[in-house]
């Protein structure tokens, strides 16, 4: 029980420090990199030239293949989230290079997270799950395929592909696209996604077994 705490207390996030001293960290890292491209604002969003998957990480045109990643920050513009968090901290200090913003971006484990006070808080409607990891993070997104994906990249993409795990006989996690009903979740990372709530929700447990993740999942049919 010990080890599962201590792995799970090695959740990493990001904090943005300001030239004028504000700072921003939140729980997520795709929540704190959101309200960094909001604080940074509009004419600084049009001139980031940073791409992602092959496609600009910031545009005001929602790509049909990320849509479920597909954030919108402000005035238009979406964000692009399809990564971890340490591709977010690269692209962020790549941003900061690029504009010479003058940012100080962190990326640890120690950091205090502040609520984020534009995270609506809704009410969970049949059919939705909610997640709560050990650390007491929960994801109750606005579908059920988002929360199943972004428990998946809380946990860690290649600490489950470590584990070979199957899924109807498939390999759950591949490094590239080879059966119908696989999503992509991260560069070169694709996954056999469940196609009923309950096997993802059953998917979920068999991960959190081999993990040793004791991670409480309540469902509303």
């Amino acid at each position: 029980m010990e080890e599962v705490k201590r792995d799970r207390a090695r959740r990493k996030l990001l904090r943005v420090t300001f030239p004028n001293g504000k700072v921003l960290c939140y729980k997520s890292t795709t929540d704190t990199m959101i309200a960094t491209m909001q604080e940074l604002g509009d004419d600084v969003i049009a001139n980031i030239k940073l791409q992602s998957c092959h496609l600009p990480l910031l545009s005001k045109e929602i790509y049909p293949k990320y849509k479920e990643w597909m954030k919108p920050v402000c005035n238009g513009w979406h964000l692009n989230t399809q990564s971890n968090s340490d591709t977010k901290f690269l692209q962020l200090n790549a941003i900061n290079e690029q504009l010479s913003l003058g940012l100080k971006i962190e990326l640890g484990e120690d950091f205090v997270a502040q609520d984020n006070p534009n995270k609506e808080k809704r009410t969970r409607t049949k059919g939705e799950i909610l997640v709560k990891l050990p650390d007491g993070q929960c994801f109750a997104n606005n579908s059920i395929t988002n929360t199943f994906l972004e428990v998946i990249r809380e946990i860690g993409i290649d600490k489950i592909k470590q584990k070979e795990l199957t899924w109807c006989g498939k390999p759950l996690i591949t490094t590239s696209k080879m059966f119908n009903g696989q999503v992509q979740i991260d560069n070169e990372r694709w996954i056999v996604m469940p196609n009923t709530t309950k096997d993802k929700v059953k998917l979920l447990r068999v991960i959190g077994a081999m993990l040793r993740i004791n991670m409480e999942i309540t469902s509303i049919w």
